[in-house]
């Protein structure tokens, strides 16, 4: 009988534990973590091109991106709880959304932006939802007679075959082998 006392007591410590802790199991050490993004402002100004790496825009580009998006109610909160700046935000989520497939995870931006994996996520919604909110601001057409267009056409002559020399709307730069269809579609 009293080894059944005993283990319920034990139950009942391990429980109290949990219940306390909010943790099964605690870490040896503290998960590694070394935040990086404190040195987009170092890129920035001094090496643009990793800036850019990172987020995959340009400095001037990200700044009138948080120009447009600052003011947004999403970003607004009456919490005790303040919300991170705008602009960790927007880097969190350019940092995402500018890397696919195994080239990144949750985690990774996470420990490179220094917050949990539910900021990542709950930071990338909101600037999704901005960008929605502001689609027809971010994304339009240029006008078939704009210079544009003139010069996304000079550039598709220049960077792709000469059947291209017309088109402005497809040309990023990057090379494309029409031989066979990607594996998303």
């Amino acid at each position: 009988m009293t080894g059944t006392s005993d283990s319920s007591d034990t139950i009942h410590a391990l429980h109290d534990e949990v219940k306390r802790a909010r943790v099964f199991q605690k870490l040896d050490k503290p998960p590694l973590q070394a935040p990086q993004l404190h040195m987009l402002v170092h890129h920035e100004k001094h090496h643009p091109h990793l800036f850019w790496q990172k987020l995959h825009v340009n400095p001037d580009i990200f700044d009138d991106i948080l120009d447009h998006i600052s003011d947004h109610p999403i970003f607004q909160n009456k919490s005790n709880n303040p919300q991170l700046p705008v602009s960790i935000q927007l880097a969190i989520f350019l940092n995402w959304a500018g890397h696919y497939g195994n080239a990144i995870t949750l985690e990774d931006v996470a420990q490179w932006a220094g917050v949990s994996v539910g900021s990542v996520v709950n930071c990338t919604h909101c600037v999704i939802i901005v960008v929605l909110d502001a689609h027809d601001q971010f994304i339009c057409f240029p006008a078939g007679n704009s210079e544009d267009a003139d010069l996304a056409r000079k550039f598709a002559e220049s960077h792709t075959c000469p059947e291209w020399k017309g088109g402005f709307l497809a040309i990023d730069g990057s090379t494309m082998d029409l031989f066979t269809k990607p594996g998303y579609f």
